[in-house]
């Protein structure tokens, strides 16, 4: 039997080959495996650094497109095209007076006070409330100022005003030729409420009650604009315009506040007629290093002209968050800074300021931050000086009612608070309110701080 030799050493080579080849094709596999899971690790950490790259981009330009477009939100009822002219909306030549009192700056003789209380349509409750307490001012007029400070009369300077004399009601005015008769006398002081146009839907029903009120009161103004936050200064501009056309001559002194601000009027009234207030320890906060001196002639409010009194703010940024009630775009005022203003809480201001500021205002582009466009713009405008008092403020400190004895305004104040604070003020047998101990100048003082403030 012929045995193929070659047959039989070519299958173990066979099989040697096959061995090998399987060898190296499990090698190779290993090395795709290895290659491969190489790849896709490095394919995975591309795909993770390009996933945070563009989250950071879409960041970046979500940050970048809102700090670029940040100044872009319009103000709500003034946006970029609509017209900022005064005239087109107080119409200065023509009669925009809804409602008005009868008798008011139309008797002979003449007011020493006129407080304008800004009021919303809606705020009934508001408005009676400060006609039961402050702006009951028969009752609570100067003769008060002695009861509530008279035990400390060595701590605050009189009144020195020389012509009080001819703005006192006449029942008051029984032989007052000296001194000490004025504390007894009861000033001239009006009080009326400033209203626009209700823009709710139950305007008609509100107007009705609104006219029944001046009916009964005879304490309403309403001109014909739609009330509204960003329409203060209308309003503002609106009560200066019904103040010089129909008060001319026949006031003293003029007050714009809020319905929810409480005005010690024996305290303002004694400031107007140069005298001072005692320092209470609930007080001295309110006082820097100048003004606490209640005792110095300087600190006396002269008989001037353009006088602008109120809480001064210096250095006050403009708020660029969109998110803010006071938020102000570039193309409303583009500087980074206001010059200074006084809180719009409450500012008072003579009659010849009145006329000033509301000349100056034709010509100067309406701003919707009111006390900001009158007491900082138009009275830049006509060169009247902003004059700061302390006892002027735009808070309300509920743990402290004592601090309203010796302030002259306080804000924020709910119709139910005024109350209660009227009663405190005026319930003489209840006022346990200290002052300072005497050597209280020596002592370290938490006293306001004003820096570039002056």
């Amino acid at each position: 039997m012929k045995i193929d030799l070659n047959c039989a050493e070519k299958e173990p080579l066979i099989e040697i080959v096959n061995s090998r080849s399987k060898s190296n094709s499990s090698s190779e596999k290993q090395i795709y495996n290895s290659s491969s899971s190489t790849r896709n690790s490095r394919h995975h950490r591309i795909l993770f650094i390009s996933s945070i790259f563009a989250l950071l981009l879409f960041v970046h330009i979500i940050i970048f497109s809102s700090v670029k477009n940040y100044n872009k939100r319009e103000v709500f009822g003034w946006s970029k095209n609509k017209s900022r002219d005064i005239s087109d909306y107080v119409f200065p030549n023509e009669n925009t007076t809804i409602i008005e009192p009868s008798n008011l700056c139309r008797s002979p003789e003449n007011i020493f006070l006129l407080i304008v209380v800004c009021s919303s349509a809606a705020n009934f409750e508001a408005r009676q409330t400060i006609r039961e307490t402050w702006g009951n001012v028969s009752e609570f007029n100067y003769p008060m100022f002695q009861k509530l400070h008279g035990s400390h009369n060595s701590s605050y300077l009189q009144a020195n005003n020389k012509h009080w004399k001819q703005y006192i009601e006449k029942s008051s005015s029984d032989n007052s030729s000296s001194q000490s008769n004025i504390n007894l006398a009861t000033f001239r002081v009006s009080v009326v409420f400033l209203l626009g146009i209700s823009p709710t839907d139950m305007s008609d029903e509100q107007q009705y009650e609104i006219n029944y009120e001046n009916e009964v009161y005879g304490d309403i103004i309403q001109e014909n604009f739609l009330d509204s936050y960003n329409n203060l200064t209308l309003k503002s501009i609106l009560m200066l315009k019904w103040v010089t056309n129909n008060c001319a001559d026949k006031v003293k002194y003029i007050m714009k506040s809020d319905d929810d601000t409480f005005i010690n009027v024996p305290n303002l009234l004694h400031v107007l007629l140069g005298g001072t207030v005692p320092l209470y320890k609930s007080t001295l906060p309110y006082y820097d290093k100048t003004t606490i001196y209640v005792t110095k002639s300087k600190n006396r409010l002269s008989e001037t002209k353009h006088l602008l009194l109120g809480y001064k703010f210096c250095n006050a940024k403009k708020i660029s968050n969109t998110n803010s009630k006071w938020y102000v775009p570039n193309y409303l005022y583009s500087g980074d800074y206001y010059p200074d203003y006084l809180s719009g809480t409450a500012y008072l201001f003579t009659f010849d300021t009145a006329l000033m500021l509301y000349n100056g205002s034709i010509s100067v582009p309406l701003f919707h931050l009111e006390d900001v466009y009158l007491t900082a713009f138009v009275a830049e405008k006509v060169k009247i000086k902003r004059t700061h008092h302390p006892l002027f403020f735009y808070q309300y400190n509920t743990k402290d009612k004592c601090s309203m004895i010796g302030m002259i305004s306080q804000h924020q104040i709910s119709p139910a608070e005024m109350q209660e604070l009227y009663n405190f003020v005026t319930n003489l047998t209840h006022i346990h309110c200290a002052v300072p101990q005497k050597n209280f100048m020596s002592m370290k003082l938490n006293l306001a701080q004003r820096k570039r403030c002056h």
